[in-house]
């Protein structure tokens, strides 16, 4: 604390450094040390200085560190309506913002100390109320306390730093000095302190008074200094106030597993369309993942961090407790056991705690609202029903217990249907694509496209279907009736066709896809032929004129003829390529000269029409016998019946 005499030459001394400077660069160990240099310098308090961090700093081993560097600035003065000196917040260094600012009004305190009377005046902020020095002189006529220099109120109000400088004497009386009362509560967590007002002659209590009276009664950790600042300043009485507060201990946090996929299997989230509205087909139920894709890991246990009693006494904190990450099957666990990822693709879940990637789905019941579009990766079994409208989607195989409605399959191997499929004439549903075989016991108003075999126990009614080896309906009443068979080796059934004379037919001997390739190969060819022709023909054009002209081309010209060239070149490339890949689907389908035949078991009737390869046969009257179609010689002719030479079992 300053006493008048040093105030008076330290604010004589500060007022000649103030013209001279507005600003200052300082550095410090800490922040509050280089603001402490920078208000020492400016002759301002710290409150009324703005500042710019050039450098932070940082803490060096055994003490070795780098000083935080910054700029400080005074703020702006100007004269309040009073004709009192306010400080102005002209701008703000930390965040470089503007905001609204709220107003704070000037304070003051008079503390009676045993060595006599300190004022300390703050001054307002933002645009808030000075304080006035009457009211100072108010307080000290209520204290009974005279001021020695009624000037030295003012300079303290202009200056406004908060500082305690010594204003009067009183007549001390240490008997009415203030009576403390202590309570420590909660388990020496909280101390509060009462204090009973002093009476005359009897001094104001302050921060080092309180302190050494916790002290005195063993509290050592948690005084709030903001708390003792604040009774220094504005002291309350007869009132418990909690002057110290002990630390609990902060428990670590357990280990915890962050999952990336979704583990409450009954939560939907529906798929909306472009147009806005909600697809309830697609429910996304089924979480597919690829091999190596990270499904979980695992955040460690954190510390505890030990607490304190207002005493001293340390509460043990507790640590986090670890736990494993549940492995099922088809996961592994890498990065020290913090991560786990999917060993094989298919449908991830979350099995009693273990994470599982399931390569079979199992759908115990039918496809339909509950389940929705099912998408999976790996295989899929229905132990329902496909109800109409909803589709099935795998990498693997497909096995549906029940009937497949007017639904679409698409599988990359094998689609199994225990009791069939009824399609739809919906060019959207009823379809039926296998990377392999289809087996099905009937298969009607379906398109279906496989890979290798259609083997159908009943038969197939009205139905379009392509395979690229065999048709075959091997049961007692196994007819085909209807729609358009394709088959590149061979189609089978007991009876082919109806006695009303329903038009079906039947196509073999040739790869339809290959021959799709190569009719759009040829085609390609071709244009790419016709182009080159017609490059040709302009760089003989321009060659003729550069010979009857004896001299170069223009540049555009020039530039022209390479361009032609280098197309040319190309176009010959591509025509090459497309000629080696036409030649590799002509070999193939000539290997299927010998191959093709259609048979029926008991009969061929009326309104079937047999193609093989290039040879066509419409039948007009019955066949009431087993009978076989071959061709030879570009004619289609008949043949004993050629049984079905494989065993029909799903291999």
């Amino acid at each position: 604390m300053l006493d008048l005499e040093k105030f008076r030459d330290r604010m004589t001394l500060l007022s000649e450094e103030d013209r001279e400077r507005s600003s200052v660069q300082v550095s410090g160990a800490t922040l509050e040390e280089a603001l402490a240099e920078a208000a020492l310098e400016l002759g301002s308090s710290e409150k009324a200085l703005d500042y710019e961090i050039l450098d932070k700093g940082k803490k060096g081993i055994f003490g070795k560190g780098k000083n935080c560097l910054i700029i400080a600035y005074v703020r702006d003065k100007v004269v309040g309506d009073d004709g009192m000196l306010q400080d102005v917040v002209s701008r703000e260094y930390t965040t470089g913002f503007s905001k609204v600012l709220t107003p704070v009004d000037g304070d003051f305190s008079l503390r009676l100390a045993r060595d006599g009377v300190y004022l300390r005046v703050s001054a307002p902020q933002n645009g808030g109320i000075p304080v006035r020095k009457e009211t100072i002189f108010a307080r000290a006529e209520e204290r009974n306390v005279k001021i020695t220099d009624p000037d030295v109120v003012e300079l303290l109000i202009s200056r406004g730093d908060d500082v305690p400088v010594k204003v009067g004497d009183f007549d001390y009386n240490p008997i009415n000095d203030p009576m403390l009362t202590i309570s420590i509560e909660e388990e020496d967590m909280k101390v509060y302190i009462t204090v009973i007002a002093p009476g005359a002659g009897g001094c104001d209590y302050g921060v080092d008074d309180l302190e050494t009276f916790m002290q005195n009664n063993g509290v050592v950790h948690g005084i709030l200094d903001e708390a003792l600042e604040e009774f220094e300043r504005h002291p309350v009485y007869s009132q418990p106030l909690l002057m110290a507060q002990g630390s609990p201990p902060i428990h670590g946090a357990d280990a915890r597993i962050v999952y990336n996929f979704e583990v409450d299997p009954s939560k939907v989230k529906l798929k909306e369309r472009v147009d806005g509205t909600i697809n309830f087909k697609e429910l996304n139920l089924i979480q597919n993942v690829v091999e190596g894709q990270p499904l979980a890991r695992k955040i460690p246990p954190e510390a505890g961090q030990d607490g304190r009693t207002v005493k001293g006494r340390i509460l043990p904190a507790r640590d986090g407790k670890d736990r494993e990450i549940g492995l099922g099957k088809n996961v592994t666990i890498i990065d020290n056991g913090r991560t786990v990822i999917a060993a094989a693709s298919g449908q991830v879940m979350l099995v009693k705690d273990q994470i599982t990637v399931e390569t079979v789905m199992i759908i115990p019941g039918d496809v339909n609202m509950q389940t929705g579009n099912v998408n999976a990766l790996g295989a899929v079994i229905v132990k329902g029903n496909v109800e109409d409208g909803y589709s099935v989607t795998a990498q693997g195989n497909i096995e549906v217990l029940g009937i497949v409605g007017k639904a679409n399959l698409t599988s990359g191997a094998d689609i199994i249907v225990k009791r069939g499929i009824n399609g739809s004439d919906d060019q959207d549903l009823g379809s039926i694509r296998a990377g392999k075989s289809v087996w099905a016991t009937f298969i009607q108003n379906a398109r279906v496209d496989a890979g290798e075999w259609v083997v159908v126990s009943d038969g197939i009614v009205n139905s379009n279907i392509t395979c690229l080896h065999k048709v075959l309906c091997q049961g007692k009443r196994a007819q085909i009736v209807g729609g358009l068979i394709r088959a590149s080796e061979e189609i089978n059934a007991q009876t082919l066709g109806s006695q009303g004379g329903t038009e079906t037919i039947l196509e073999v001997g040739y790869d339809p896809k290959s021959k799709e390739e190569l009719e759009s190969l040829t085609k390609n060819r071709t244009a790419y032929e016709n182009e080159l022709t017609e490059v040709d023909r302009n760089i003989q054009g321009l060659i003729r004129q550069k010979k009857v002209q004896r001299k170069k081309l223009s540049p555009e010209k020039e530039k022209m003829l390479i361009e032609l060239k280098d197309r040319h070149n190309d176009r010959v490339a591509r025509i090459k390529d497309l000629e080696k890949a036409i030649a590799k689907r002509e070999s193939y389908l000539d290997s299927l000269k010998n191959v093709g035949r259609i048979s029926a078991g008991k009969s061929v009737l009326p309104g079937v029409k047999i193609r093989i390869r290039d040879a066509s046969y419409d039948v007009t009257r019955a066949f009431d016998q087993p009978v076989t179609f071959l061709q030879e010689d570009g004619v289609v002719r008949t043949a004993d019946y050629q049984e079905i030479s494989e065993e029909l079992s799903r291999r």
